[in-house]
């Protein structure tokens, strides 16, 4: 990999080990934890890196007058394919829990875990529960989560109780997932997809009074030249990017149901101007695609785009050029597919390719080698997966 490969990406718009239940060595305290739990958005089946995925997350918040600490959180086949017995799906603790939990807020201090919730603080539970690409997926879940009840000196009351929640059912969504060709034609892309740790799937936006993950599933795209590398000379300018003034082309017919084109684009490498809420996708545009389906393609170039609101659209239609406005770092074109028309405040969806090929990953690409290529089908390219598109 080229020392600037991997980092000219941009600023952003969460497998666990199976196992049967472990034994409890603590009493059950005989008041439960007060505590909320909310899933805003059931999962609908993702296709990636070979396997399907149940992608979403559970929100926890301590309603309580003292502070807890989630210990375990386990996840269970439910519905009619749930058999007494079964091990979990899924079973996180210690190093496996810290690495999905998060506080829902504002980074915490390194030292004080997201799994310690303190009377009214919440902390979400990103999961990305991976199954084989044949045989069935679960109808529902089932999710029982462990807490410890804390006194003020954090450890352990009562020398070790315990509160278990057990009855957190997730249906899964049923809903068809769309595909299409990607929104770029040609050459050689990194892609910034979805991951369980990439900045966009963990970057939960409040507005009206909801928290939503818009970039659940939401690719950044950059292209590499002739170098393997996203730009030529010291990368400075926006002209250095093999990316910059691309095609950027609607990958379904739909009617275009916002659009924008004022934002003045960013210098690489240069601080980021303040901007207000309004202009953080740059120039771009949204289309909807179907009933409850939008796409949209964010930071295109000023002065580029081609289409008005209401304006219908065609499969492979040019929209505009690829650009460097907004809240980014380098041009790139940021895509997602929404569950409604904002660009922040809706449920990101995942959706299929028809086909690319598969080059290799960014940290391990080396200018000059021999690279892979292998076709893929109907599926979403994955966090710093370097593809081929027709």
């Amino acid at each position: 990999m080229t020392p600037n490969l991997r980092h000219t990406l941009t600023i952003a718009i969460g497998a666990a080990a199976v196992g049967p239940w472990p034994r409890l060595s603590a009493q059950l305290v005989e008041r439960p934890a007060r505590v909320e739990v909310m899933v805003p958005a059931s999962p609908i089946p993702a296709y990636v890196a070979g396997k399907r995925a149940l992608v979403y997350e559970v929100h926890i918040t301590n309603l309580g007058t003292g502070a807890l600490r989630i210990t375990a959180l386990d996840v269970y086949r439910a519905g009619g394919e749930a058999r007494p017995g079964a091990p979990a799906v899924a079973s996180y603790r210690d190093t496996a829990l810290a690495q999905v939990l998060a506080g829902a807020g504002p980074a915490m201090h390194d030292s004080v875990s997201p799994a310690r919730l303190e009377p009214e603080q919440r902390t979400v539970a990103f999961l990305w529960l991976t199954f084989p690409d044949t045989g069935s997926l679960p109808s529902a879940l089932r999710h029982r989560l462990t807490f410890e009840i804390l006194d003020t000196a954090d450890v352990r009351r009562d020398g070790g109780t315990e509160s278990v929640l057990d009855s957190i059912l997730v249906k899964v969504s049923g809903v068809v997932t769309p595909f299409f060709q990607a929104p770029l034609r040609g050459g050689v892309w990194l892609a910034a997809g979805p991951s369980n740790g990439s900045d966009h799937r963990r970057s939960i936006t409040a507005i009206r009074g909801r928290a939503y993950l818009a970039q659940r599933f939401a690719i950044d795209w950059q292209k590499l030249g002739p170098n393997d590398n996203t730009h030529r000379g010291d990368g400075h300018h926006n002209d250095d990017y093999w990316s910059y003034g691309e095609p950027v082309r609607s990958v379904a017919a739909g009617e275009v149901v916002a659009a924008l084109d004022t934002v003045h684009e960013n210098t690489p490498h240069e601080p980021l101007p303040r901007m207000p809420f309004a202009n953080l996708a740059g120039n771009f545009v949204t289309v909807r695609i179907a009933g409850n389906r939008y796409v949209t393609y964010a930071h295109l170039r000023l002065g580029s785009v081609r289409v008005r609101v209401h304006e219908h659209v065609a499969a492979g239609q040019l929209l505009g050029l690829l650009g460097n406005s907004g809240q980014a770092t380098a041009p790139h074109l940021h895509f997602q597919v929404t569950d409604g028309p904002s660009v922040l405040g809706a449920e990101g969806v995942p959706f299929r390719l028809t086909t690319f090929r598969h080059v290799g990953f960014g940290a391990t690409y080396e200018p000059g080698a021999k690279h892979e290529d292998v076709l893929y089908r109907g599926e979403m390219p994955a966090d710093d997966e370097i593809v081929r598109l027709p």
